[in-house]
């Protein structure tokens, strides 16, 4: 399997998350390429293992934007995405659907996994490959703050192929206020947490064998 592997927070290596769970997807025999925000200078061109999308040299005009991308954590520019101009989001979005793009027409996987339920799923459903979408009670909390933030995160959630959430909770609210009645995924939102990556490698294995599933249940459905 070929997983492209996106993720909302910051990408670079080798010690955030999504190295943490390439490394161990890799173990497991999976061939994937991590995909999301990376402080590397564009000019510098992409690392191995990595297709960065470039936010710096954007986030530069906004303080609110500018200050979530040094923080790295998806949480923040998810909630920043909800706060700045329609016209800066706007940007933001174009240039992470270039680099999606790119990642997709060079690596060319069978699945993509998207870390959180943000401004980049729906983006990642453009490109035709099937999708399956982790989501996190603040991915949701963070759409209600912007109408075009929440309409692009509805369209991921009704469009993915497969969908986890991070907490029973979040699983229910997905039900109940995201997903239509009758709605196959409703009975197939599988539940666990992603792993941080200074968590203990039985934690990441366990990890490991949910995405996985989720991948391969992602697959199995768009093939029929």
């Amino acid at each position: 399997m070929r997983l492209l592997l996106i993720d909302h927070g910051s990408c670079d290596p080798p010690a955030t998350r999504v190295h943490a769970i390439r490394s161990g997807l890799a173990s497991d025999g999976i061939e994937v390429l991590a995909c999301g925000p990376a402080s590397i200078p564009s000019l510098l061109g992409q690392t191995p293992d990595l297709h960065g999308i470039h936010l710096l040299d954007i986030a530069a005009a906004n303080n609110v934007l500018l200050k979530a991308v040094r923080d790295g954590s998806a949480t923040a520019l998810l909630a920043a995405a909800a706060a700045i101009p329609p016209r800066l989001l706007g940007l933001l979005r174009e240039t992470a659907r270039q680099s999606i793009a790119e990642a997709v027409d060079g690596f060319d996987p069978d699945v993509i996994l998207v870390l959180h339920a943000g401004i980049f799923a729906d983006l990642a459903i453009e490109t035709g490959v099937p999708v399956a979408v982790h989501v996190a009670a603040a991915d949701l909390a963070a759409a209600l703050g912007s109408e075009a933030v929440r309409d692009g995160v509805a369209a991921a959630i009704g469009s993915a192929e497969a969908l986890a959430a991070e907490d029973a909770g979040t699983a229910a609210r997905l039900a109940a206020d995201w997903l239509d009645d009758g709605d196959e995924s409703l009975s197939a939102i599988e539940v666990w947490p992603v792993a941080a990556p200074d968590t203990d490698p039985c934690t990441v294995a366990s990890v490991v064998a949910r995405i996985r599933s989720l991948c391969e249940r992602a697959l199995g459905r768009r093939q029929g």
